[in-house]
């Protein structure tokens, strides 16, 4: 039988490995996106990504009840955070249509850079010197992956660098909503608006997809469903500084994606690009990271 205190030492461990099948649900996601997006419009995509989901969230209703669910005391903010996913699920579906998957990644990685300004602006939180040489150099990762001026990178990279402004102030406020909104009441309100949000705007650019599509369709619902789960799981086991750095493993399933899948081979500019982009991310955590292992390694 395990004690509680083993129990307790392998929640990290089941957090991080939760953190790492929801990263791989994320990507498996946006390829899906990619290639249905060769013959269905984007907005269409983005509604059945949010349908599906909230069709599939039928089980949960029945386990909390709708009136649980439904029950918010922050309800624009609720919908203001949903429609925040929806411009950023958007986003990088746009940018993977347009954009090779490791490319569109290494860019959109800057978002931390982004949630660190946004916390000083909304949170009012100090950040210290050491952040501001993660924000710069995580600027400079940016440039080495986008090469401006040179073509190397077009016009639609401005879709993953939107989709990091969406996610990092979707993070914040989900972070400052945290102590008063139930888990399953913010998921509910991110289908539920995204669904509604989406269906005008799918209705007008319709194009009737066949059944190959409809089941790719329904898959991304599911799959997008199983990652915000595992995802919300995670985050109940362990704390988001030590999390966060694992999202930086969708660099790798992007590659792998995108090179048997797609036939993209990332140019060394945006492996090294990313690198450094990650490199500052984990700069940007490493205030809260480094009492944690201290912690960690002393106990």
């Amino acid at each position: 039988m395990m004690e509680a205190g083993d129990e307790l030492s392998q929640r990290p461990f089941v957090s991080t490995s939760l953190m790492l099948v929801a990263v791989l649900s994320f990507t498996i996601l946006d390829s899906t996106a990619k290639f249905l997006s060769a013959d269905l419009p984007i907005v269409q995509l983005v509604w059945a990504r949010y349908l599906f989901s909230l069709l599939l969230m039928g089980f949960l209703i029945r386990k909390h009840g709708l009136g649980n669910m439904v029950r918010t005391n922050r309800p624009i903010l609720q919908i203001f955070r949903a429609l925040l996913l929806v411009g950023g699920t958007g986003s990088i579906f746009f940018a993977v249509k347009l954009l090779p998957l490791a490319e569109t990644y290494a860019i959109s990685f800057v978002s931390p850079i982004f949630a660190v300004l946004f916390a000083i602006v909304i949170l009012g939180e100090n950040v210290g010197a050491w952040r501001w040489y993660a924000i710069g150099l995580g600027f400079c990762g940016i440039l080495i992956v986008i090469q401006p001026g040179t073509g190397a990178v077009s016009w639609a990279a401005i879709f993953p660098l939107l989709m990091a402004i969406f996610w990092a102030l979707y993070q914040v406020l989900t972070r400052f909503m945290s102590t008063s909104e139930a888990p399953v009441t913010t998921l509910f309100y991110t289908m539920f608006v995204g669904a509604v949000a989406t269906t005008p705007a799918a209705m007008f650019v319709w194009v009737q997809p066949g059944m190959d599509a409809w089941l790719l369709m329904f898959f991304m619902g599911l799959i997008g469903m199983i990652g915000q789960l595992l995802l919300i799981k995670a985050y109940a086991g362990a704390q988001a500084s030590l999390l966060a750095p694992f999202t930086y493993t969708q660099i790798i399933w992007a590659a792998l994606i995108g090179y048997f899948i797609f036939g993209d081979e990332p140019s060394y500019s945006t492996l090294a690009g990313a690198a450094i982009v990650v490199m500052s991310g984990l700069f940007v955590l490493r205030p809260e990271v480094g009492p944690i292992l201290a912690r960690r390694s002393s106990g």
